[in-house]
Order: C-alpha cells, then sequence, then structure tokens
C-alpha cells in the first residue's frame, strides 16, 4: 500500500506541473487545483499531513485565482478533513464553514450550481462532527439534524447512504455526550441503513460504535454479538486494522467473564 501511495505522489507532482504548463500555455487554471488535490491524497496516505496541508493550501489558491469556486470549496473541505483528521477540529470547523460560504456565492448557471445542495449537506454534516469534537453538543445535534434533513430532501429520493452516516455521527455525539440510549436509537438506524446500501465497512464500523452502546448500558451479550460482526465483516473487507481492535475487546469480555 505504501508503495501505491509512493507512485501516486511521483505520478501527480508530475501531474501538477504538467498542469501549470498548460494553464501557462492555454489559459485553463483550473486542472492545477485539482491535481494539488489528488496530490494531497496521495500524502495522506503516505501519512505526510503537513505535504498534504501544503498541497491543499496551494490548491486553494489554485482555484481562487481562476474564480473556480466549486473547486475552491473542494479544496477547502479536504483541508477541513484533514485537519479534522488531525483532531484540530476548531480550525476543520472553520474551514467547513469557510467552504459553506463560498458554495453559497455559486450561482445558477455558474460550474457546479447543481453540486450545490449535496455538497452544502455534507459540510452541514462536517461541521456537526467537528463541533460535536470540541464537546459543543447543542450545536451540534441541531447542525447534524439539519444536514439529515438536508440529506432527505435531495432530488431524486435522497441520498440514503448519507443518512446513515449522518446516524452514525448523531450516534457517537450521544455517546460522547453520556446517553447511550439515546445513541442506540441512531446507530440502529444506521446498522440498518449501511447493510441495506451494501456499505460493509461503514456497517461494521456503526455495530462498532453500538457496542460501546450496550458497553455502557451494561449489556454484554449484546456488546459480543456486535463485536462479533463487526470483526467478521472488517476481516472481510479488509480492514485489519478494525478487526485486531475488536478482536481485543472480545478478549477483554472474555477475561471479565463475560459470554464470548
Amino acid at each position: 500500500m505504501l508503495g501505491f501511495h509512493a507512485q501516486w505522489v511521483d505520478t501527480h507532482l508530475r501531474g501538477v506541473e504538467a498542469a501549470r504548463r498548460c494553464a501557462a500555455e492555454f489559459g485553463d487554471r483550473r486542472a492545477v487545483g485539482r491535481m494539488l488535490v489528488q496530490l494531497a491524497f496521495g500524502y495522506i496516505g503516505l501519512g505526510q499531513a503537513h505535504d498534504a496541508e501544503e498541497a491543499l493550501e496551494q490548491a486553494v489558491a489554485a482555484e481562487r485565482a481562476c474564480g473556480h469556486r466549486r473547486g475552491e470549496a473542494s479544496a477547502v473541505e479536504a483541508l477541513g478533513l484533514l485537519r479534522l483528521k488531525l483532531w484540530r477540529h476548531g480550525e476543520a470547523q472553520r474551514s467547513f464553514e469557510e467552504a459553506r460560504e463560498i458554495l453559497r456565492r455559486i450561482r445558477e448557471g455558474d460550474d457546479g450550481w447543481r453540486d450545490v445542495p449535496r455538497a452544502t449537506a455534507l459540510l452541514e454534516h462536517h461541521i456537526g462532527r467537528a463541533q460535536a469534537r470540541q464537546r459543543h453538543f447543542t450545536a451540534a445535534f441541531a447542525q447534524l439534524n439539519d444536514a439529515l434533513a438536508r440529506f432527505r430532501q435531495l432530488p431524486g429520493g435522497g441520498d440514503s447512504y448519507n443518512e446513515g452516516r449522518v446516524y452514525m455521527s448523531l450516534g457517537e455525539a450521544h455517546l460522547d455526550a453520556g446517553d447511550p440510549e439515546l445513541a442506540r436509537v441512531c446507530l440502529d438506524k444506521a446498522v440498518e441503513t449501511m447493510e441495506t446500501e451494501g456499505a460493509a465497512l461503514q456497517h461494521a464500523d456503526a455495530l462498532e460504535l453500538r457496542a460501546r452502546c450496550h458497553r455502557l448500558a451494561g449489556r454484554p451479550a449484546e456488546e459480543t454479538d456486535d463485536l462479533r460482526s463487526a470483526a467478521a465483516s472488517y476481516e472481510e473487507n479488509g480492514d485489519q486494522a478494525g478487526a485486531d481492535r475488536v478482536r481485543a475487546r472480545l478478549a477483554e469480555l472474555e477475561a471479565e467473564g463475560s459470554p464470548v
């Protein structure tokens, strides 16, 4: 996997230079920003967060310079996701809010106009996640419920997969706020949705989170059932770190004398 990401970075470094030459020769500068975002993903895969952040900041500047607001919003969103991953939650929230403001400046007929409703719903979800990580729970619950409503109202019958993702975020936030029963209501829905959508790894994540509800509520048998299912799904879908994490908890339950 590391070799793949190293090749990805090498290829996209060349791509960035090629895009810059094309921009200078033909005047279309939008490819530069897109290539820099893809380069950042390669750096993230290598664990080089500083290089990824630098590439994304350059992408934002490139998209802004050519007036491509949809691309600028995407680059700022990616920057926010990186900062969220780095536990810089306040900075991440500000990035998501900045991206949302950029989207609001896109007018009907502009490039990316049709993407705005779904892109905005995604940003509302990200903002809610960042707020929850900062333990701003009242604001986070309002934000996440707004995101849920937006996904349901998208043209074409909504976006069930992302509704499930929001239910996972709501469940995790309720857990962190100390309310495992409300968390379970949300996570029951997340488990059901991800199973229906065939999103195997997200289904495993939801099961693992719901197991945490059972643990806090003193239901070891139910916790064990969800952990077993999560471990099997992680293993079947190549997430060995997830499987190892869940197996470690199952071993703890066995040591405690709970049925495993």
